[in-house]
Formats: structure tokens, C-alpha cells, sequence
């Protein structure tokens, strides 16, 4: 399986700015491809093939006097094709591919894998021996390599590497996870229920909001100087510790599970969805914050690592179903922490009751496809 290693890189100035000129490379690459793409779609004459496109895209950038790298060109116009085929194939689930903006903070370029060297002091690329923190070794020779520069103004270098799989012991417990806002709630099939709270941010938040109205000030009069800049990625940073924080928690909790546990199961959670129907904007927000995709990813690929097995179920009525007796009503739930049966007086933490029902739907799936098929929803 292929996993991602990422290292933070240590160039100097004039590193920095060879950098930023492949991300405004690749940035012009991708839209001169696009402008092409666009009209095509409207003369509905097909699309020229890659060589063609490559060709196109070169004497694009010489006719503007801009130095480009033939590789990242090349690795830029696949994934393009990639994102395009993509979309007309499911042209559902995502929108229109778009320009990039080069004046933004976050910005990227992938890379093959040769021309490079690696050593404990140094990663060499593009000619440039750049220093960088080489925290543990890589496992193989990476398979694609894509240079980074985060909201916060530092750079990153990513390793896509092959790996093994690896075995780690049977447990012979399963678990079954419901997740809130503020914490998760963990169902073991030994009968035992718990709650892990959802580290909390509050600290970096009101930082956040501080510079947001600073910001929102500039923006309304039209000031976009340098101080703007300072401001902006004073926020990015504060943006990139918050998502390091969830990330790091995330990671040791997934590893926590897999560790201890053969089977996991969660339910199958429409963000989207609970974002537009929550009822207040401050909801909204904490649905957005609080990254439960992240968790889902890491379980995917770290049961899929370490010979486990990961599930995600439909969630309906799994809030409002009475673990003890099975009773289904929305009176159950008689707040956020609280829930109380009303046919058999059974009371329960509302998230510990709800991580019960995903360990145990097998029992009762039957029974909440049939309610849900009278709701008039395909399950």
C-alpha cells in the first residue's frame, strides 16, 4: 500500500525563491491547460491528446519568457488530465476544475522521482541542496514527491512510498465509535462503554476571531498592503497549529483503536448534509471544526495497514434507538448527553447508548431499513 512521509524543509532565500517560481510554474501550467480545455468544450470539436497539450502549454510559457522545469510541467498536465476525467465522469460530486490563484499562501508542485538525493543533512532537488529535518527513513524509494508551501509560510516536502503490510495481534474485542462535537464515544463488545474527549481549541479560536476582525476592517477598506499580508498569515498560522493539534489527537487515537481492537465501526457521517440542517450558525462552525474525516481517513487506511477491519454504517435512528429494549422514538433523546427510554425507563449517556447501537446493528439493520424505506429514502 502506499503511504505519505512528509519532512519540513529549510530553504534560504534564494531556495525559497526558485521554489515559488516552479509554484507559479505549475499554477500557470494547470491554467493555460484549462483556458485550452475551455475552449474545446465550446467549439465540441474533442480534445486535443497530451502531447499536443504538453506542446501547447511550453510555447505558452516561452512566449510569456517563463523559465519552467519540463518534469513539473509534465506531472502538472497528468493530474490536470486526471481532474478532468474525473469530472466528466462524475460530474456529481465535485464542480468545474479551477484556475489557481499563485497569490495565495498555500501552493504546490509535484515532482518524479528522479534528479533527487537524500541524505540525513540535505534533500536535493532541482539542483538546490535544501537542508530539512530528516525524522525517520524512509522505507523505500518514494514513488511521486510534491513540494509544499503551507498557510504559515513553511515548506514541506511529501514522499509517496510503497510500504508492507504488517500484522499486529489479534485482540478478539471489536468496538463500535459514535462521534460528537465534543467527545467520542467507544462500545467495546466486552460490555464496557466510555468517552474520549475531543481535544479542546478555544485558546487558538479567540486568537482567530481577533484577527479576522482586524482583517475584516482592512478588507472592507480596500487595504491589501503589506499589512494585510502580516495579518493574513499571522492567521494562517494560528490556522495550521489548530489543524496540527487535531491531527496529532486524531492520529493517536486511530492508533489507539487499531491497536486494541480487530473490527471498528462508525457511522457513515454527511458533513455537508449536517452543516446546512444544523440549527445555529455556532453548530455549524463546531460541525466544521471539528474534522471527523479526518479520524475516518486514518481508520481507513491504518485498518487496511495492520490487517484490521473498518465498517461505516447508515446512522438513522441510531441516537434514537433504545439500546436495552430496541424502542425507536426522537423522545428517547432527551438532551445532548442524556438519553431516556420511554418504554422501558432504560437510561443511558446519549453518545454511549448510540455507540452500542452501530457494535450492534447487525441486530437490528432490518429493522431501520424498513423505517427508512417508509420515510420514502432509498437506504
Amino acid at each position: 500500500m502506499i503511504l505519505n512521509y512528509k519532512y519540513r524543509l529549510y530553504p534560504n532565500k534564494e531556495q525559497e525563491s526558485k521554489l515559488n517560481q516552479q509554484f507559479f510554474v505549475a499554477n500557470q501550467s494547470w491554467n493555460q491547460a484549462l483556458s485550452i480545455r475551455i475552449a474545446e468544450i465550446k467549439k465540441k470539436n474533442g480534445f486535443m491528446n497530451f502531447n499536443d497539450l504538453y506542446r501547447n502549454v511550453m510555447q505558452g510559457l516561452l512566449d510569456r519568457e517563463i523559465k519552467a522545469n519540463s518534469g513539473i510541467i509534465q506531472q502538472t498536465l497528468r493530474n490536470f488530465e486526471s481532474t478532468m476525467k474525473y469530472y466528466f465522469k462524475n460530474k456529481d460530486s465535485k464542480g468545474f476544475p479551477k484556475f489557481k490563484v499563485s497569490s495565495l499562501w498555500e501552493q504546490s508542485f509535484e515532482f518524479k522521482n528522479q534528479g533527487i538525493h537524500i541524505t540525513e543533512k540535505y534533500f536535493k532537488i532541482l539542483k538546490m541542496k535544501i537542508n530539512w529535518k530528516y525524522h525517520r527513513e524512509l522505507p523505500s524509494r518514494p514513488k511521486k514527491i510534491v513540494i509544499k508551501r503551507e498557510s504559515d509560510g513553511k515548506y514541506y516536502v511529501i514522499f509517496s512510498v510503497e510500504v508492507e503490510k504488517e500484522k499486529l495481534p489479534k485482540t478478539k474485542v471489536d468496538c463500535a465509535i459514535d462521534m460528537n462535537i465534543d467527545n467520542i464515544a467507544i462500545a467495546e463488545s466486552t460490555g464496557k462503554s466510555y468517552l474520549k474527549t475531543i481535544i479542546k481549541l478555544e485558546k487558538y479560536d479567540k486568537k482567530y476571531q481577533k484577527l479576522q476582525k482586524k482583517l475584516s476592517k482592512r478588507y472592507t477598506k480596500g487595504k491589501k498592503g503589506k499589512n494585510t499580508k502580516k495579518l493574513q498569515k499571522k492567521q494562517n498560522k494560528i490556522h495550521k497549529k489548530v489543524r496540527n493539534v487535531k491531527e496529532n489527537f486524531f492520529h493517536n487515537f486511530s492508533q489507539f483503536l487499531v491497536e486494541n481492537f480487530d473490527s471498528i465501526r462508525a457511522e457513515k457521517l454527511e458533513k455537508k448534509d449536517m452543516k446546512e440542517n444544523a440549527p445555529s450558525r455556532k453548530l455549524r462552525r463546531s460541525i466544521a471544526e471539528v474534522s471527523w474525516g479526518s479520524l475516518i481517513q486514518k481508520l481507513k487506511y491504518k485498518t487496511e495497514r495492520y490487517g484490521k477491519v473498518f465498517e461505516e454504517i447508515n446512522p438513522a435512528y441510531t441516537s434514537q434507538r433504545c439500546n436495552r429494549c430496541g424502542y425507536i422514538s426522537p423522545k428517547n433523546r432527551t438532551s445532548q448527553a442524556i438519553f431516556h427510554c420511554k418504554h422501558c425507563d432504560h437510561k443511558d449517556n446519549a453518545d454511549c447508548n448510540a455507540a452500542k447501537n452501530i457494535l450492534d446493528y447487525d441486530s437490528w439493520k432490518e429493522v431501520q431499513s424498513v423505517l427508512w424505506e417508509r420515510r420514502g429514502v432509498r437506504n
